[in-house]
């Protein structure tokens, strides 16, 4: 029997309601997670450690550097990890444990939209489908998993796509890679893996800019006044922007920051499509760098580690690639 070890940082699934608070609050340990999860000690052999319990709206790079060092320090004796987590950010964890992480034991996430008081709480399933995942065969190589609504994403291309559904998690590019039904993991396809980098620590601030119709340049002048370390930006399409942000781009990338292009839209890449003056790809000749299929906040932590681990503006390009 497989060692599993589950690591709780609280959010909804670690939630029951208050009624003098008018709301969930976090209520529940790691042992009574796992123990409200039945056959869960059938699967492997369980061992629960307490990170944190709080609301992942409160999940900071840091904490999530964390995470991924708890991991790391208990994978000579475990054979796969399970992480509870807050849906709100887990997106982002997960993209930060994939990009960081030492060991390549499976590594899933999964959580609840719906906290442990409810009628019909997701939690339980979620973390039973996520163990399940962890022991199958066929997540290794596969890299960081997150598992909700017994889908099978990788933490490349998982989205939190609604506010409030149990269905809310998605991988609008290329779809999950398998689904969790019956005993075990059903596996769809191989994940593309990309290389990981192993910083000591995240280098920031890195601000993201969203571009709306008309966004100027003075966002990126007060980015660059500030001294933060380096700009995300979700443009439009296929990263174009408005010529006001194309100016504003252009002062940080002269005043030696490094800038990268996302795109706004839920699913495609940025793409030297456009020549024109806000085009990505007059951008990339002014030295951006260009995000590929990435969301902004995804995009954000990978510069982050990538300051962190001393790289040129050149060496970070590739980490961006689809």
């Amino acid at each position: 029997m497989k060692h599993i070890v589950i690591l709780t940082t609280g959010g909804t699934i670690a939630m029951k309601e208050d009624k003098e608070a008018g709301g969930l609050v976090p209520a529940v340990s790691g042992e009574d997670l796992a123990a409200s999860a039945p056959g869960i000690a059938e699967l492997a052999d369980i061992t629960v450690a307490d990170v944190s319990n709080i609301p992942s709206e409160f999940m900071t790079p840091e904490r999530m550097m964390a995470i991924a060092r708890a991991i790391d320090s208990r994978a000579g004796k475990a054979d796969g990890f399970v992480v509870t987590h807050g849906t709100d950010t887990m997106e982002e964890t997960a993209f930060l444990l994939e990009t960081v992480l030492h060991t390549e034991k499976p590594v899933v996430l999964t959580g609840a939209m719906r906290g442990a008081s409810a009628l019909s709480a997701d939690g339980p399933a979620n973390l039973l489908d996520a163990v399940k995942t962890a022991v199958s065969p066929g997540a290794a190589g596969q890299g960081v998993l997150v598992v909700m609504g017994g889908r099978i994403h990788a933490a490349r291309d998982v989205e939190k796509m609604h506010a409030t559904l149990p269905e809310a998690f998605q991988s609008p590019q290329w779809g999950p890679v398998g689904t969790v039904y019956g005993d075990g993991a059903v596996w769809g396809r191989r994940v593309l893996r990309r290389p990981r980098i192993h910083p000591e620590r995240l280098i920031g601030p890195v601000w993201l800019v969203k571009c709306a119709a008309g966004t100027e340049a003075d966002i990126f002048e007060a980015a660059v006044a500030s001294k933060a370390a380096g700009i995300v930006v979700e443009g439009f399409g296929c990263g174009n922007v408005p010529l006001g942000a194309d100016r504003g781009i252009r002062t940080a990338l002269a005043a030696g920051l490094p800038v990268v292009l996302t795109s706004r839209t839920a699913a495609g890449s940025v793409a030297r499509e456009y020549a024109y003056e806000g085009g990505a790809g007059s951008l990339e000749d002014a030295g951006a760098i260009l995000g590929g299929s990435l969301s902004g906040q995804k995009a954000r932590l990978l510069l982050m580690a990538a300051l962190g681990a001393g790289l040129s503006r050149e060496e970070m390009r590739p980490l961006f690639r689809d």
